[in-house]
């Protein structure tokens, strides 16, 4: 009987063990190579190229050294992958050279070889989207509140900047876990992007609204103190009434118009009912841009400047901007499902940023003081969001750090 019982547990005990060697993820190895823009050789870069490898699925990381050959090896478990990589170079001209590489939703299922190809950065300085407060907030009955988003347009240059003629709007799809339609016959990003909900522009002749260096200016969805204002919400973490602009929405008839606040100009919307700027809450792409000669009621007005929707049915026409006409951009995803696809260009935004804490948080998302010169603080810019940008911050408009942050 003793063993009879012997015997019976080795067996229960090889089962549970063949049945733990089934449910273990293969591993694979994977090549990622470095791809140099034209102009550059290998000898440009630092030996010490970083290709960083997270799983969607478990946000884990792996981080690999690329040898002198440009090859970043991996030994992954099976899954979804994003490969990042983002580096500076000192020329011999004593500019900093910036570079960032991206391949996104790769699905480890076998040993594989990719090509990484290295976009350079167009840091020359200027505005920047500083602090973007798109989470909302909750009210005391725990429902969502979006009226008190906010954006903080900053000069990152040395020099004066006029603000007439910005443009601010979100990209389309509303959320980076929807894979975009707005692509070529090879499944790239089209050149031009598409505007949702509204686009907005600063009113002006071109030098009636000057920004001088460090400083900057806030866009507020609603322009009053949400936090005692009867129309507001007392959880939220802001008090708006002293900003620079907001966003009416005259064309809906339900929007409050804050009088101490100006109104930016509305050049676009893709819906005309709904009250407020419609910044999506699990996370938008944002373009600041400029429309050419600063002539927008001439490019609303050319139909070629429009599209519906690639395969959709719907007969929504969507505003098209040239990548161009960018002049910086956020990519803020999703963290709350597992694939994530990029809407911006990965010359534009090379990574994302992402509220953590998910939305209605009361949370924002900010770059990083790079460097501190007097009292003007210069921000990092590298056009990689996850490089860029710390993020589950309480909202600071106006406000600029004291220290410099990594």
């Amino acid at each position: 009987m003793r063993k009879f019982a012997l015997i019976s547990l080795c067996l229960l005990m090889s089962l549970f063990l063949i049945n733990c060697k089934d449910d273990v993820a293969p591993s694979y190895t994977i090549t990622i190579e470095v791809n140099y823009p034209d102009g550059f050789t290998v000898a440009d870069f630092p030996a010490d190229v970083l290709v960083t490898a997270t799983n969607t699925n478990n946000t884990r990381t792996t981080t690999v050294t690329a040898a002198s050959d440009g090859n970043a090896i991996f030994e992954l478990v099976e899954g979804n992958y994003n490969f990042t990589t983002s580096f500076a170079v000192n020329g011999n001209d004593g500019e900093e050279y910036i570079f960032n590489g991206i391949i996104s939703n790769y699905s480890l299922i076998s040993e594989s070889a990719l090509t990484m190809n290295l976009i350079l950065a167009n840091n020359s300085g200027g505005f920047i989207l500083k602090e973007i407060y798109y989470a909302g907030s909750r009210t005391p009955e725990n429902n969502g509140y979006y009226e008190d988003q906010f954006h903080e347009i900053y000069n990152n240059s040395g020099d004066t900047l006029y603000a007439d003629g910005l443009c601010i709007a979100s990209l389309d799809p509303n959320s980076s876990s929807k894979q975009t339609s707005w692509v070529d016959g090879n499944g790239e990003l089209l050149d031009r992007l598409p505007l949702i909900y509204q686009a907005w522009m600063v009113p002006g002749n071109g030098t009636d609204h000057p920004i001088l260096p460090g400083e900057s200016f806030i866009i507020a969805v609603d322009g009053i103190d949400h936090q005692t204002d009867e129309n507001g919400n007392p959880n939220s973490p802001v008090n708006l009434g002293n900003a620079d602009w907001e966003t009416y929405m005259e064309p809906s008839g339900k929007d409050l118009d804050a009088s101490s606040v100006p109104n930016l100009t509305l050049v676009y919307t893709t819906i005309t009912t709904i009250q407020d700027w419609l910044v999506p809450v699990y996370g938008p792409a944002e373009v600041l841009f400029r429309l050419p000669e600063n002539d927008w009621e001439s490019y609303v007005s050319d139909a070629n400047n429009f599209m519906t929707k690639p395969g959709s049915t719907s007969s929504t026409e969507y505003l098209m901007i040239d990548k161009e006409f960018v002049i910086d951009a956020v990519e803020c995803a999703r963290l709350d499902r597992d694939e994530r696809y990029q809407r911006l260009p990965v010359e534009l935004d090379a990574g994302y940023t992402a509220i953590e804490a998910g939305s209605y948080s009361s949370l924002s998302v900010r770059r990083k003081a790079k460097m501190i010169i007097g009292n003007r603080v210069i921000y990092k810019d590298t056009n990689n969001s996850s490089e860029d940008f710390l993020h589950d911050l309480t909202p600071t408009p106006g406000v600029n750090p004291s220290s410099v942050e990594e």
